[in-house]
């Protein structure tokens, strides 16, 4: 069995992830992905020809990878010696959890609301319930959850 993780802040979803690829003695894959929709998302506007907008894009690409570097640590120490796979990859936030999961996985594990990227302001989380290949298991923020990339 392969189970898929799509991380975010929510440390519920993490212990959850963890948890079920141990009983289920299964394949657990982590999946972070760096938001590169921002710059569809800033769209046309005075700033295209400035140099504001192409730093500020910078910015997000550091961001993203700082980021992604902190929830690995803070992964790393909440699974102790649990196996997994971490992966990173580029993309619009939905489409990139879409297509992981098309490659085999089992079941899907992701937040409820899902808070990664810009997916803080649009609803992924019936994105992919609608279109995912595989089993979704959704994880609501648990009183007091502490998230993953501090936890």
């Amino acid at each position: 069995m392969k189970i898929l993780l799509a991380i975010d802040p929510n440390a519920k979803a993490a212990r959850t992830a963890l948890r079920l690829s141990s009983i289920l003695h299964a394949e657990l894959t982590v999946l972070f992905v760096h938001d590169a929709s921002w710059n569809e998302y800033l769209g046309s506007d005075w700033l295209s020809g400035s140099n504001s907008r192409g730093a500020f894009l910078e910015y997000v690409r550091d961001d993203e990878a700082q980021e992604d570097a902190r929830t690995q640590i803070v992964f790393k120490a909440m699974s102790g010696s649990a196996a997994y796979r971490w992966k990173s990859v580029t993309g619009r936030v939905t489409d990139e959890i879409l297509r992981e999961a098309a490659q085999g996985y089992d079941l899907l594990i992701m937040s409820n609301p899902f808070r990664r990227g810009l997916e803080v302001v649009r609803d992924a989380v019936e994105v992919v319930a609608r279109r995912s290949p595989c089993d979704l298991v959704l994880v609501r923020p648990g009183e007091g959850s502490e998230p993953a990339s501090e936890a």
